[in-house]
């Protein structure tokens, strides 16, 4: 039977205390930068509290690549920015210690492949989307996404409360700020949604929502 494995039980476990000694724990404010894609450093770090965002930077455009969640495990050199969504806290190790760590407890390795896989996947599907869907349905797949997780059942439909504002959701399903906007609103027009205030939406039918997307085996969008 397949089990699965806390990275954060196994670090605060005592009998691997020597091994938790090989991290540095950071404190991260909002906002703030782990590494950038041009970092020299050679670190691996494991999230323990909060939410950080790895994105891809061109030419004054981000995109959001996923999100990383206690438990997540990532590397400061895998060319990509990386900045916390809000104060967060991360465990931070030079990879030959970490190296040193996953052969000594063999429990670690089991834990960061799982998390490794886990983000994978999610990558995987964002290349999938990007390749096979337009920008107008990953805005309704991250929707639909966002329903299916957080949505809570109300009179009119699905009311979901965002944590993330248009320019944030741009960044998420690979547009402009601009075009997040007018595609909102011409959701909105259609009926299909209904702003109550700039964090809460309203999603008035998920199958009418849905349908614009049409039978797509790689809904939702994955953009948590």
């Amino acid at each position: 039977m397949f089990q699965c494995f806390s990275i954060i039980d196994i670090l605060e476990d005592p009998k691997h205390d020597e091994l938790l000694k090989s991290f540095t724990l950071r404190k991260l404010a909002d906002q703030e930068l782990v590494c950038d894609a041009d970092t020299k450093e050679n670190n691996v770090f494991i999230v323990l509290s909060g939410e950080l965002r790895a994105y891809l930077s061109f030419e004054g455009r981000e995109f959001t690549v996923f999100t990383l969640e206690p438990e997540s495990v990532f590397t400061t050199h895998s060319k990509m920015n990386v900045c916390a969504k809000k104060p967060s806290e991360i465990l931070v190790s030079d990879i030959r210690m970490f190296q040193r760590a996953m052969r000594d407890v063999p429990e670690l390795s089991r834990a960061i492949f799982q998390s490794m896989g886990r983000g994978l996947e999610t990558t995987i599907h964002i290349i999938e989307g990007l390749v096979f869907l337009d920008v107008r349905q990953r805005l309704i797949c991250f929707l639909l996404e966002a329903a299916d997780e957080r949505g809570c059942k109300v009179e009119d439909g699905i009311s979901i409360t965002l944590d993330y504002n248009t320019e944030d959701i741009a960044t998420v399903i690979g547009s402009s700020r601009q075009s997040t906007s007018l595609m909102l609103n011409d959701l909105i027009r259609g009926g299909y949604l209904t702003r109550i205030s700039r964090t809460q939406i309203i999603v008035r039918d998920l199958t009418k929502l849905k349908s614009l997307v049409g039978s797509n085996d790689m809904l939702p969008w994955p953009g948590r």
